[in-house]
Parts: C-alpha cells; sequence; structure tokens
C-alpha cells in the first residue's frame, strides 16, 4: 500500500510540491480531483518544500501525510 507509492515516487527522485501531489494522485487511482482541492494540497505541500528523499525519514512522513489529505477530500470520497 502506502510503501509501495513511496518507493514508487522515490524512484522519480525530489519532488517539488505540484510534482509529490500529482504523483499521489496518479498512484491511488489516477483521480482526477477539483482545481480548488489540487490547489489546496499544492499549497499544503508548499509549506515544507521539496520532497528531498536524504533527509531521515521526514519524506516519507509527508508522503503519508499527503495520501491522508487525498483520502479525506470530497472528491475521493464519491469517485
Amino acid at each position: 500500500g502506502i510503501q509501495a507509492i513511496i518507493v514508487n515516487l522515490k524512484a522519480r527522485g525530489d519532488l517539488s510540491p505540484e510534482q509529490l501531489v500529482d504523483g499521489c494522485l496518479d498512484l491511488m487511482g489516477p483521480l482526477e480531483i477539483s482545481d480548488d482541492s489540487r490547489t489546496e494540497l499544492v499549497s499544503h505541500a508548499a509549506e515544507d518544500g521539496s520532497i528531498q528523499w536524504g533527509n531521515n525519514g521526514n519524506s516519507d512522513h509527508r508522503v503519508g501525510e499527503m495520501l491522508q489529505l487525498i483520502v479525506s477530500l470530497r472528491d475521493y470520497q464519491f469517485a
């Protein structure tokens, strides 16, 4: 599940906030969400900057957090 998504994202290298959101959406579906929802997710991801995989597991945690945010979206629940 989540570990497989993290492994797949790691294979893509360091990720911008946009790439993190798009990668998670792609690997969870692919899912289509509203522009407003995507903007909110990217804004949240941007608070901590890019995903850099060499920083002691923080990136893994951030991916898990992003996945939780995605599944809490109304767009996801009614997909």
